[in-house]
């Protein structure tokens, strides 16, 4: 092999290393160059969280929390799971709201989105949820498994399926999405906790970045806020 063919792989060897790095036990780490005690977002506005939104946990608890997610996305399925370690670990002490944030590459985010609100019409929403980002795990997000789904969870199908056929929330996915970019997300997952923006797909524990920092997790960025 010569020493410009070495050179070559060398380099191409670090590569690897450093997207193995940035990929821990699938998670998206947050970029370097984040705060991870949160970043104040300055463009645009947030909706707070209020009785339309699809929440966890009661309105007017100590952490409130509005998380823009994608159901193709493949951090926002790893990021769910941090999510259940939240809502186990903090129960009363925080109110969750799940935000509709569609990326353009991904064919099937929309109408999974309106799957989810369809389902929420009769009251599975959270059972829709996890569904989608099962389905996104294991490669079979698509309109036929939304439908697979709605039965499954025991909906009225007929109405499920005309729902989901007519795009009847799809103004509202929209809508959502729409609010979300005024108020500074631009990727998926993005996270605001009480007033602070976090995006990228935090672990539920501390990590160490791909440059050995240690950062917090969000469990203590919780806690945190909690003192």
């Amino acid at each position: 092999m010569s020493k410009q063919n070495k050179t070559v792989l060398i380099i191409a060897i670090a590569i690897i290393a450093v997207v193995g790095l940035i990929m821990i036990n699938g998670k998206k780490l947050p970029s370097n160059d984040q705060n991870n005690n949160g970043n104040k977002y300055e463009a645009g506005k947030l909706s707070p969280i209020d009785s339309t939104d699809h929440i966890f946990g009661k309105l007017g608890a100590p952490i409130q929390m509005i998380i823009y997610s994608d159901f193709e996305c493949p951090f926002c399925a790893d990021f769910s799971e941090t999510i259940k370690q939240i809502e186990r670990d903090f129960a009363d002490k925080v109110t969750i709201a799940f935000r509709h944030y569609t990326l353009p590459g991904h064919a099937e985010a929309k109408k999974a989105a309106e799957a989810s609100e369809c389902a929420a019409e009769q009251g599975k929403f959270w059972e829709m949820h996890d569904k989608l980002f099962a389905d996104n795990k294991a490669g079979r997000l698509s309109e036929d498994q939304h439908r697979i789904d709605a039965a499954d969870l025991g909906l009225d199908t007929a109405r499920f399926n005309q729902c989901l056929d007519s795009g009847k929330f799809a103004a509202k996915v929209a809508e959502v999405m729409a609010g979300g970019k005024n108020a500074g997300v631009s990727g998926t997952p993005t996270s605001f906790i009480n007033g602070n923006i976090y995006p990228g797909a935090y672990p539920f524990e501390d990590f160490t970045t791909p440059d050995g920092q240690q950062e917090s997790g969000m469990k203590n960025i919780i806690n945190n806020l909690l003192k």
